[in-house]
């Protein structure tokens, strides 16, 4: 039965000793478990602490890789589709006359008045003026469009041409959103902050210490059967007082831990 009261004690000083090395060990930022497609390896698994610099640069490409805007080839593809839908739509314009009709310059032109000064001759001229819509023409240098209704919209050719651009552009389009939709990284969950494997290993080895430590000092200062506790040695007493003030902090200390 001593025995057994002491072995008991051996246990107790060995899970005090490796509990408050646990509490007083520093424990590891949570971490972010990814999930990554390799091309040659398949899926991997990562562990990344989460507040590794490389997480928040790996979250970054992810996002921009969510986005078919951010990729050049959607971009492109986009601006081939707008051009296409804008050359399907569209009219070309014709005028009356390909030419570009100017002034007539007559050769008959004689000066109705003139008066001489010392320093300034004036002049005016007379002009035969026909049709006075022909005369603002001509001043415009332009012709007036009619507006077209039986045109066609495009040629066949170019009707054709600007259709096969538009399928291009929107097949490279739907390519990229499901390129975009397949991000080859998976964000798991995030596990909660832990110890790392060197803290159980010490922890072990310092209640394997505390437990042969306190088996010495049992054997060097046993306790005395029929005597009361007041009159026990000072090792007694000593021995009793620590053991118990260790299992009162391994409790605080698993309180703190694991609540």
């Amino acid at each position: 039965m001593r025995d057994r009261s002491n072995i008991v004690d051996l246990a107790l000083a060995f899970a005090a000793t490796f509990v408050i090395t646990l509490a007083v060990w520093p424990r590891d930022a949570p971490r972010q478990i990814v999930r990554c497609q390799l091309s040659d390896q398949g899926w991997k698994t990562y562990s990344i602490a989460i507040d590794d610099p490389s997480l928040d640069e790996l979250k970054r490409k992810v996002r921009t890789w969510s986005m078919p805007e951010s990729h050049p080839e959607y971009v492109t593809a986009k601006w081939q589709k707008e051009v296409a839908e804008f050359y399907e739509k569209s009219r070309p314009s014709r005028g009356k006359n390909d030419s570009v009709p100017r002034p007539v310059k007559r050769q008959t032109r004689r000066p109705m008045t003139a008066t001489i000064s010392d320093t300034v001759t004036t002049a005016s001229y007379e002009m035969e003026i026909g049709d006075p819509a022909e005369t603002i023409q001509q001043a415009a240098y332009a012709e007036p469009l009619d507006p077209i209704t039986d045109q066609p919209e495009t040629s066949p050719v170019d009707t054709n041409y600007w259709s096969t651009v538009k399928a291009s552009a929107v097949a490279s389009m739907e390519a990229v959103k499901a390129r975009s939709a397949n991000v080859p990284v998976v964000f798991e969950k995030v596990t909660p902050a832990s110890w790392p494997q060197l803290a159980f290993h010490f922890a072990f080895l310092l209640g394997i210490a505390a437990a042969c430590g306190y088996m010495h000092w049992l054997r060097h200062a046993p306790l005395r059967d029929g005597t009361s506790f007041g009159e026990q040695p000072i090792g007694v007493l000593a021995r009793i007082g620590t053991f118990c003030g260790a299992i009162v902090v391994a409790m605080l200390s698993a309180v703190a831990v694991w609540v």
